[in-house]
This record gives C-alpha cells, sequence and structure tokens, in this order.
C-alpha cells in the first residue's frame, strides 16, 4: 500500500512501528550537518602509517598532504604555492615539507624557507601554505579544517595500550555512503539475522530484545543483548558449549559523530573488539579506518581479518544501495521499529541537533 503520513501513524500504533519527525533531514539539512561536521576532529591515518613519507588524503573535497616532521603529525594544504603541485608527492626533509617539482621546503608552520632555484630569496619572499590542527589519538592522526577550536574531544580506544589484548588493523578501504550512513551500520542491530546469517545472527532467531541507549558526555553508549552469533568462526572459536549459536552480549560507544568502539562477548572472559572511525572524503563517500583486537585466539591474525572482509562484503551493497544516500529528505521515506531501531533513532536526533548548530555535551552523572 502507499504510505502516507496518516497510514504510517496507523501503522506506529497497530504494528509497533515508530516515526520520529525529528530523526529526518530535508536537502538543507543535510547541508547544515555536512558543514557542520567539518567542525569535529577527522580521522585521516593510521598514526602507524605516518613514517618518512608524507601522505595524500581527502576530507570534505579538500585535498591534504599529512606529515610527521621532527616525530610530530602535521597537516598541510595539499598545493605548492609555487606551480600548484601535490606536496604529498613530495618528500620529508628533516623539519620541512619539500615539494618534488622544483624543492620549494614549507616548515612545520607551513612557511616557505627554501626556494632552490634563488637561495638568496630565502627568508624574502613570504609564501605561507594553509595548514591544519593535528593530533594523534586511539591509534589514528586527526584534523579539523574549520578554522576554528574543534568540537568534542576525538575517539579512543583503551585496548590499543593494553598488552593482554592482540590489536591487528585493517587496511582503510572507502565506500559509496555519507558519514551517518556508514557508522550507523554498525548499531542497527536488527541487520545482523539477516546480512550476516550464520555468523553474526540467525535467521530464524531474529527478535531484538528491548537494550539501554544513553548519552553520555559526546558519546552515545549502547548496552544490547544477546544477541545469537554463530560459534564456527574466529571471532567465537573460545566459546565451549554444546550447539551451533552462542548469546553474545555488546557494549557500544558510539563517539559522535564519526567513531564507534564495541565490546562484544566471545565467551565467558573473552573480549573481541572493534573499533572504527570513519571520515567524509565528499558528501557519499566516506573512508574508513578500522581496528580488530581481542584477548584470545592471539595467534590467529588472518583469520580475524579474513573474518572483518567477509562481513564488510556483506554489508557494502546493502549500505551503498540504501537511497537516499544521506539521511531521509522526508517524514515517510524511512520507519523505526520500536525498541530495536532505539541506537540508530538516539544517533540520528543528535546528528539533527548538530546540523541545527546545538552541539552540547551530555550529562556524565
Amino acid at each position: 500500500m502507499t504510505i502516507t503520513p496518516d497510514t504510517a501513524a496507523d501503522m506506529a500504533t497497530t504494528e509497533g512501528f515508530e516515526l520520529h519527525g525529528n530523526t529526518q533531514l530535508n536537502l538543507a539539512g543535510e547541508e547544515r550537518l555536512y558543514q557542520q561536521l567539518k567542525r569535529f576532529w577527522q580521522p585521516v591515518a593510521f598514526s602507524a602509517d605516518l613514517t618518512d613519507t608524507p601522505h595524500q588524503v581527502t576530507l570534505f573535497d579538500t585535498r591534504l598532504a599529512v606529515a610527521r616532521l621532527d616525530g610530530v603529525a602535521r597537516t598541510f594544504s595539499d598545493i605548492c604555492r609555487h606551480r600548484g603541485s601535490a606536496l604529498s608527492l613530495g618528500r620529508i626533509d628533516g623539519c620541512r615539507l619539500r615539494c618534488a617539482y622544483h624543492g620549494w621546503a614549507y616548515d612545520a608552520e607551513g612557511t616557505v624557507v627554501d626556494i632552490p632555484a634563488r637561495p638568496e630569496l630565502n627568508g624574502k619572499l613570504v609564501a605561507q601554505l594553509p595548514t591544519y590542527p593535528t593530533i594523534e589519538a586511539g591509534g589514528l592522526v586527526w584534523t579539523c579544517i574549520s578554522g576554528e577550536t574543534p568540537l568534542f574531544g576525538p575517539s579512543e580506544c583503551p585496548e590499543l595500550d593494553d598488552p593482554a589484548y592482540r590489536v591487528l588493523r585493517v587496511a582503510p578501504y572507502e565506500w559509496d555512503c555519507s558519514v551517518a550512513r556508514r557508522l550507523e551500520n554498525y548499531f542497527d542491530f536488527s541487520h545482523f539475522a539477516h546480512v550476516h546469517h550464520g555468523i553474526l545472527g540467525d535467521r530464524a532467531e531474529a527478535e531484538i530484545e528491548d537494550y539501554d541507549v544513553r548519552r553520555h558526555g559526546s558519546e552515545i553508549r549502547i548496552d544490547a543483548g544477546p544477541f545469537v552469533e554463530h560459534t564456527s568462526n574466529v571471532k567465537n572459536s573460545a566459546v565451549h558449549h554444546e550447539g551451533e549459536t552462542y548469546e553474545a552480549w555488546k557494549r557500544y560507544r558510539v563517539f559522535m559523530p564519526n567513531a564507534m568502539h564495541l565490546n562484544s562477548s566471545a565467551g565467558v572472559t573473552e573480549d573481541f573488539v572493534l573499533y572504527v572511525a570513519v571520515a567524509p572524503v565528499s558528501r557519499r563517500r566516506t573512508r574508513c579506518f578500522t581496528f580488530v583486537a581481542r584477548n584470545y585466539a592471539l595467534d590467529r591474525d588472518e583469520e580475524f581479518e579474513a573474518m572483518q572482509h567477509v562481513i564488510l562484503g556483506q554489508d557494502q551493497p546493502i549500505v551503498e544501495s540504501q537511497r537516499p544516500e544521506e539521511l531521509p529528505v522526508d517524514l515517510t521515506a524511512e520507519m523505526h521499529v520500536k525498541g530495536a531501531d532505539a541506537g540508530t533513532v538516539e544517533y540520528r536526533r543528535w546528528l539533527i541537533s548538530i546540523a541545527d548548530g546545538t552541539i552540547e555535551l551530555a550529562p556524565t552523572t
């Protein structure tokens, strides 16, 4: 049938659906959200990858060069002031970033300090390269291109520094979807049984129990379960009981607006960790950084990484197929199942506030 606002309201009453007018963004709202996201820290590289060569990244349709100078991560506009070539193609020369084309060198503040063709101009020719604040946290390099003090702090992953955990990094990848579409996929619980049947869910047991969702500081915290997962995979290889399935419990920290940290049970004391941060290459393309950690099966990195690629391969065509590509543009574009969609509804509500410029920390008590 055709769903109108009236019929949708009836469905909400009789079939367990909910409509939330404040979880929708129109086209103008989408543009506001995209612009407001520039005010937050965004991940641009794994810290461990930033060694002796500069990296080129695209963030908000802006090309950047990220480099480590004298041990400190720096972010520059990726364009030499001389002839416009990409500085990310250049080299790190001590505490300077040197252009590959004509050798112009820039210091950590983006000031040109060496012009090899006319050294007498050094210190006399004023040429300044745009630079952006840069920090390292949670195993990642972050920057903010707004020109303002970044809002909220970057995300964190305590297990990265815990010797009891084995950590692996999944190679960065990009999907054709918005940041919000990509991130909410991780805590869209109803899809586990259908998209990841036989691994992280079972279609015969797809019911989602009510779960706890709350705001805390700059995070959404979610405690949910039990989720029926299969034991015939490396994630649940430490589960010891009869039967093919296991009831896992999950604890999420969703760092607004672009990262999430998951602790998922994988046995009595076994802890599986998934830590993800995403950044907008453009409005409808997102770059993803992923860590997988666990305190068991420490010698099975290849299997854990292979499992991640299987899960990602199942999710990608679904997420990239969602229309509209960003968030719904009218009231009836999407509906929300009462209880089951509580986490994603709370995430969208907070994004709406961000789009409207109401960017506040939640109480932490």
